[in-house]
């Protein structure tokens, strides 16, 4: 939860969500958004929740119960841990997703990563970086270099996407990590939800990584 707060110091809007640290809470919880919801397993110790079952996309309230007793069952026999509790999301649809991420270049230096988002990230390798901090165009040429940037702009009847409010994020996001300075291991929001014109985006789900000035790690 540290990560959502400073993602929301810096101003990133997220889907409704509802946290409920016991099992029996999170159910109940799935019937107040009105449709189907994600669930995800809360926890500080695995980053990368989707590789061990702690995620579930488009789960119908009436199988919110079961969904959770499974999700828990997959997550402690993973981790030999009980999650931390659950969070139940709305589900966002007709978006288009990408991912937005820091990394520390050993010869560049910090920079901005903008990228085909969700489970298939890392099997596209769609992605354009800069050096942090960013400018506007340095927003909007990152953008326009991805394989997947029609989709941003109504490719096949799709609606056209909010480009504007995604360079804003853009610069929000390298303006946050600028800020955190070297302490910053990592940082990512993904999926980052670019809804249709108009209507902006959000970040639903993230990760910051700050080292413990102290401790060194």
């Amino acid at each position: 939860m540290r990560a959502r707060r400073c993602l929301r110091s810096s101003a990133f809007p997220s889907p409704m969500r509802s946290v409920s640290r016991r099992l029996r809470k999170a159910a109940p919880a799935a019937l107040n958004f009105g449709g189907n919801v994600v669930i995800k397993i809360l926890s500080r110790e695995v980053l990368h929740k989707s590789d061990i079952g702690g995620v579930a996309v488009n789960v119908s309230p009436r199988d919110s119960a079961a969904t959770c007793r499974r999700m828990a069952e997959a997550f402690s026999t993973a981790t030999n841990r009980r999650p931390e509790g659950f969070l139940v999301q709305e589900l966002v649809t007709g978006a288009v997703e990408l991912i937005l991420g820091f990394k520390d270049d050993k010869q560049l230096g910090p920079s901005v990563l903008l990228g085909t988002g969700g489970i298939a990230a890392e099997l596209y390798k769609d992605t354009a970086v800069r050096l942090a901090p960013l400018s506007r165009q340095d927003a909007e040429e990152m953008i326009g270099e991805l394989k997947s940037a029609p989709l941003l702009r109504g490719f096949r009847g799709r609606p056209v996407a909010d480009v504007d409010a995604l360079v804003d994020t853009m610069l929000a996001f390298s303006n946050m990590v600028t800020s955190i300075g070297k302490n910053l291991l990592e940082a990512e929001i993904n999926p980052l939800f670019v809804l249709p014109r108009g209507n902006g985006v959000k970040a639903a789900d993230g990760v910051v990584v700050v080292a413990d000035a102290e401790a060194g790690s």
